[in-house]
């Protein structure tokens, strides 16, 4: 029996649709936001940070700061998955600067 056109397939939530979401506080949309992009962005952590263990931490801390600026960042123009590239890449920035100040040097 043909499935009638009003009762097509549900349209997936984009990231931003999700960081939108977020926004109001939707905890649902947050784990769903979260286990759509968990493991792109521990991937790209691990990569770019050359640790599993760091790349958890900075993880970690991405997601904190989705749930924390999403309500003051998901204005109606936002591209959600550019926003959270940024975060990403800007944490991943911060903690290589950062290992890279507390790396002891050793003498020539």
């Amino acid at each position: 029996m043909p499935v009638p056109s009003t009762h097509g397939m549900p349209v997936p939530e984009t990231v931003t649709d999700l960081v939108r979401r977020i926004a109001a506080r939707d905890q649902a949309a947050f784990g769903r936001f979260y286990r759509r992009l968990v493991r792109d962005i521990f991937t790209q952590l691990s990569d770019s940070l050359g640790s599993p263990a760091l790349a958890v931490a900075v993880t970690r801390a991405v997601f904190v700061e989705v749930w924390r600026l999403a309500p003051t960042s998901a204005s109606s123009d936002l591209d959600g998955l550019a926003w959270v590239t940024d975060i990403v890449a800007r944490r991943a920035a911060e903690q290589l600067h950062h290992s890279r100040q507390i790396t002891p040097r050793l003498p020539s």
